[in-house]
Parts: structure tokens; C-alpha cells; sequence
């Protein structure tokens, strides 16, 4: 088990039996940090120009070249502010309940900024602890587990890192002259928390996810054409084909869906006679659900 995930189940069970001493200090950082995280989310100004960052240049660079041409963004649900402000203030929780587990912060939301042999790239990183660099993520369930707990692992968050959490990592190591430690990620439903360390032998991982890292800025920067990364797939109902086409994961994660396919619908699968069946983006509908075909020939 890491240290640090020790330290702070530790001191969360004494805190269950008891009352713990806070610091007053303790108490007006996490304060400030929250007033910040709420100024951030609602009254800071957006940036109108993009620009490629250690926190997103490790993404799908289809999505970073839609980004950069202003294409039209799909409008984002009512509750998206919400979801961003529940993951600044886990993190401004992370923080305080570290330091009360008695691990020293040596930094935390420090700016670096990271040299290539032509281009240069800036961010800001979560937290230093013992010497290492480490993200915090906050995380649903589902996330936690396949991810970040005990049925996730490094292999997991490295798997289609359609979020770029690999390359961002070791950017900010590497920017700070320090080691990746990796993340520590608190289920934002339980508040559960799980440490996911890099490879004791991680040279590979780093090299590589430096290298697109490179890569992506370097197309970015020269105004190469668009071309998209992933084509659509066959759909399976109970494993069998059903004639329609989906996107594939990555895409779905994406918001310029739209932008980049063109008719893609959002529908109910349209095989499902669920109640409240699972809603699926569809790039082509050939065979579409019963109660639709019934309907166009009563019209």
C-alpha cells in the first residue's frame, strides 16, 4: 500500500473516533482555496484564444486541431460548472486532509513550464510530495474503480488516455526536474481514496508520453490539416450486428462531435427494449427501432 494512502486512512479512522486538532492555518488555506475555486468557475474570464497546455496536449489531437479552428463546441449541460467546482473543492479537501495526516506539501499549484527543442509548453501541477510530482483527480465511481482502485492501476489510466492524464503527469515531472509520483484520486461519491503510483521502472512510459506530447504540439504549432483519429464502428446488440454505425469511445468523450461527423444523433439504442434504455451516438442509422418504423408508415 502506498505511504501516503496509509497516512491518510490512518488518520481518517482517528478522526471517526474523535476530534482531531486543526491548525487555524489548515483551516484559512482550505477556505482560500475554495473562495478561489468558486472565483474560477464563475467569475474569471474564459480564455478566447486556445492554447495548448501540459493539462490537455496529451488528448486526441483531432480534438485539439478542432479546438484551435474555433469549430463550434457542443453546448455543455447545465450542470458542468457544478462538476468542475466539485472537483476543485475535493481538491482544495485533498490538500487540507494530507497536511493533517502529517505529509508535508512542499508545493502545491506551482507553474512550470517545460522546453522542447522547438516549442515550449506551461502548467500548473497539483501537489509535491516526497520530491515527486502528483495529480489529483477526483473521480466518479465507476472511474475509481476500473481506474484508479483496486481493479485499475497504472496499465488502466494509461490505457486510451483519451484525457491526456499520462503525458500531462510526466510533463510536469520533467518541467519541475523531479519524478511523476502519479495520481491520487478520491471517489467523488464515497469519498474513497486510491494512490496510483508510476512503474518503479517507468523510463518507456515517460519517453513516450513526452514524445507526443511533442508531437501533438509540433502539428498543433505548424497548422497541419485536420485529420480525424478514429473512424466509427459496427454496433452489436447481444452480439449480434444490428446494421447501425457508432462512434467509437474516444469520440464520445469529445465535443466537437458534432463539428467533426457532421448527422451524428444521440438516440436510445435502438435495439433495446428497456424502459429507459442506454442512449448511444449514432453516426448512421440503417435499422432503426420498431416503434420509429411503425410510426413512418401510419404517416
Amino acid at each position: 500500500m502506498s505511504s501516503i494512502l496509509n497516512r491518510v486512512q490512518l488518520f481518517l479512522a482517528e478522526a471517526n473516533k474523535a476530534s482531531v486538532p486543526v491548525s487555524s492555518t489548515i483551516i484559512n488555506e482550505f477556505g482560500e482555496m475554495c473562495k478561489d475555486a468558486f472565483k474560477k468557475q464563475f467569475t474569471e474570464p474564459r480564455e478566447k484564444e486556445f492554447r495548448p497546455r501540459m493539462s490537455n496536449i496529451g488528448r486526441p489531437l483531432c480534438q485539439l486541431q478542432m479546438e484551435k479552428s474555433g469549430a463550434k463546441a457542443e453546448i455543455m449541460p447545465y450542470n458542468y460548472k457544478m462538476r468542475n467546482l466539485y472537483g476543485d473543492i475535493i481538491e482544495a479537501i485533498a490538500v487540507a486532509v494530507l497536511k493533517l495526516s502529517g505529509i508535508k506539501v512542499e508545493e502545491y499549484q506551482k507553474k512550470v513550464k517545460h522546453k522542447f527543442k522547438d516549442n515550449e509548453i506551461s502548467g500548473t501541477y497539483d501537489v509535491k510530495i516526497f520530491n515527486k510530482v502528483w495529480d489529483i483527480k477526483s473521480a466518479s465511481p465507476y472511474s475509481f474503480k476500473y481506474k484508479f482502485g483496486e481493479e485499475g492501476g497504472f496499465d488502466a489510466v494509461a490505457k486510451d488516455d483519451i484525457f491526456g492524464y499520462v503525458s500531462q503527469g510526466y510533463l510536469y515531472g520533467e518541467a519541475d526536474k523531479t519524478e511523476f509520483g502519479g495520481w491520487i484520486a478520491i471517489d467523488k461519491s464515497s469519498g474513497e481514496w486510491a494512490v496510483v503510483e508510476t512503474p518503479l521502472s517507468d523510463e518507456k512510459h515517460s519517453q513516450n508520453a513526452l514524445k507526443q506530447a511533442e508531437e501533438n504540439l509540433k502539428i498543433l504549432n505548424s497548422n497541419a490539416p485536420f485529420k480525424r483519429l478514429y473512424e466509427d464502428e459496427e454496433e452489436f446488440f447481444n452480439r449480434k450486428p444490428t446494421g447501425n454505425r457508432v462512434l467509437k469511445s474516444p469520440c464520445t468523450f469529445c465535443a466537437y462531435k458534432k463539428a467533426c461527423w457532421g448527422s451524428v444523433q444521440y438516440l436510445p439504442q435502438q435495439q433495446s427494449k428497456a424502459i429507459n434504455p442506454k442512449y448511444v451516438w449514432y453516426t448512421k442509422v440503417t435499422n432503426p427501432k420498431e416503434d420509429d418504423i411503425s410510426q413512418e408508415s401510419k404517416s
